[in-house]
C-alpha cells in the first residue's frame, strides 16, 4: 500500500505541476509543514459497475470528511477521519499552516461536527443527543438530553444553536438553544442544512410546497427563495462565502449565489461520477477559500481503480485547489 500511495502521489504531482505557469503559483500558500498537493486536472470517465450495482474499486483508507473552520482563526479547522465501514470516526483539529494536529474524540456514526466562536464544538451520533466539547478536549458534556435532534448549526457568534427536533415520524420543528442546552425558542419553519450570518440563515426550505434554497430572516422568519432545487441532487452543506454570497455543494458541483442580485454561478462543476464534492466550509476571513470533502476515483494503473476521500482547500477566486496531506 505504501508503494501504491507513493506512485499515486507522484502521478498527481506530475499532472498538477503542468497546470500553473510559474513556480510561485505552484508553491503552497503558507509554507505549511502539511503537504499541499495541487489537485490533478479534471478527468471524466464511466465507473466500472459489478452485478450488484457497486463500483469496482479499491478503497483507500482513511476517509477524510466534514471539515469545519474555526470562526476565529482561518488557519484552524476540524475534520473527521474514518477507517473502514462501520468503525468509529475520529475528530481531529489541525492548523493547515503550522501543521499542528490534535486528536479530539472518537464517535460512532458522527453527524457533522461544527466549531463555534466560543470554542465549543458540537457533534452527535445518529439521532442521539447533541454533545459539546472544547477544542482542548475538555468539558465534554451533553448539550441537551433529548434525542432526535439534527440539522444543528451555530447562531449569534456561538451563543445560540439551531436544531431540528423530531418528536415522531410526523412531528418535526425547529428550535433554538442557548449554550446551556435550554430551549429558548420554537418555531414551525423547518430549517435544514443551515448556516447563519448577520441575522440571516442560508437554508433549504419548503416554500409554496416546493423545495427551495434561499435566505430566512430571523427578524420575522420570512423566506426569500433563490433556487428551486431537485431533491435528487442532495445538497450536503451550505455556508456563507461573505456577507453577500452563499455557497453550497451537491452532486452537480459547488455553486455560489449573490443574495442581492440572485445571480448563481458554478465554482466547480462535476458532470461525471468519478469526482464529487460534499461538506464544504468557507474561510471566516472572507478570502474566498473553502475546505471541501473531495471524493474521487483514480486509476493508479490501467486496470486498478482506487477510491479516495480527502480534504481539499479551494480558492474560489482563482480556481486553484490543493489536496491537504492530513493522513
Amino acid at each position: 500500500m505504501k508503494h501504491l500511495k507513493f506512485y499515486v502521489l507522484m502521478g498527481i504531482f506530475f499532472v498538477a505541476s503542468c497546470r500553473w505557469e510559474s513556480e510561485e503559483d505552484f508553491a503552497d500558500p503558507c509554507n505549511s509543514t502539511i503537504t499541499w498537493i495541487p489537485a490533478p486536472a479534471d478527468t471524466c470517465f464511466s465507473l466500472p459497475i459489478n452485478g450488484l450495482g457497486q463500483v469496482v474499486a479499491t478503497t483507500h483508507w482513511p476517509f477524510l470528511s466534514k471539515p469545519h473552520f474555526y470562526p476565529n482563526d482561518s488557519n484552524r479547522f476540524l475534520y473527521v477521519s474514518s477507517w473502514y465501514e462501520g468503525d468509529s470516526s475520529h475528530i481531529f483539529i489541525t492548523n493547515h499552516c503550522t501543521g499542528e494536529k490534535e486528536y479530539l474524540i472518537s464517535v460512532k456514526s458522527v453527524y457533522s461536527p461544527c466549531w463555534g466562536a466560543t470554542d465549543w464544538i458540537l457533534f452527535s451520533s445518529g439521532f442521539g443527543p447533541i454533545h459539546k466539547i472544547k477544542s482542548s478536549g475538555d468539558s465534554l458534556m451533553v448539550l441537551n438530553p433529548q434525542r432526535g435532534m439534527s440539522e444543528y448549526f451555530w447562531m449569534n457568534n456561538g451563543l445560540n444553536i439551531h436544531a431540528q427536533l423530531r418528536k415522531s415520524s410526523t412531528e418535526r420543528f425547529s428550535i433554538i438553544l442557548d449554550l446551556d442546552g435550554e430551549i429558548i425558542d420554537t418555531f414551525n419553519q423547518l430549517i435544514s442544512r443551515g448556516a447563519f450570518k448577520n441575522g440571516k440563515i442560508a437554508t433549504l426550505y419548503n416554500y409554496e410546497n416546493a423545495p427551495f434554497l434561499g435566505i430566512m430572516s430571523i427578524i420575522d422568519w420570512t423566506f426569500s427563495p433563490l433556487l428551486l432545487y431537485n431533491p435528487a441532487f442532495t445538497i450536503s452543506s451550505i455556508d456563507w462565502l461573505d456577507d453577500q454570497t452563499i455557497i453550497w455543494s451537491d452532486s452537480k458541483g459547488i455553486r455560489k449565489a449573490n443574495i442581492n442580485s440572485g445571480e448563481i454561478t458554478f465554482i466547480k462543476e462535476t458532470p461525471c461520477d468519478n469526482l464529487r464534492y460534499s461538506f464544504i466550509s468557507a474561510s471566516p476571513d472572507d478570502s474566498g477559500r473553502i475546505l471541501t470533502t473531495r471524493l474521487e476515483y483514480v486509476y493508479v494503473t490501467s486496470d486498478s481503480l482506487v477510491k479516495y476521500q480527502r480534504i481539499s482547500l479551494l480558492d474560489t477566486n482563482t480556481g486553484q485547489e490543493w489536496i491537504l496531506g492530513l493522513e
